[in-house]
């Protein structure tokens, strides 16, 4: 199981378990300490699963793991993009400081 041929149990490519898949899947194959996912809708719609613009999963991957997922009620994408960014990046810092 991998990323790439996700288990059924993932229902979308941007649900969380299929962000911690993902997650793992990159930590694993570059053999690093941490991992992290972020997949969604940026917009300026939504995606093709029914989520819609501004919705993410994050998930990130390690000694400690993550998840969650934000909506932003957004429809600008390159609002979305920072704001996706961002949170990534604040939950892996949270993890790395939780470890």
């Amino acid at each position: 199981v991998s990323a790439a041929n996700p288990p059924a149990s993932c229902r979308t490519l941007f649900d969380e378990p299929y962000a911690a898949l993902a997650a793992e899947t990159i930590r694993a194959k570059l053999r690093a300490t941490w991992g992290l996912c972020e997949t969604g809708a940026a917009g300026p719609g939504g995606n093709s699963y029914g989520d819609a613009a501004g919705h993410t999963c994050i998930a990130v991957a390690g000694p400690v793991t993550a998840m969650t997922t934000l909506e932003t009620a957004e429809a600008n994408r390159e609002k979305n993009m920072w704001l996706f960014a961002q949170a990534a990046l604040d939950e892996l810092l949270r993890c790395v400081r939780e470890s």
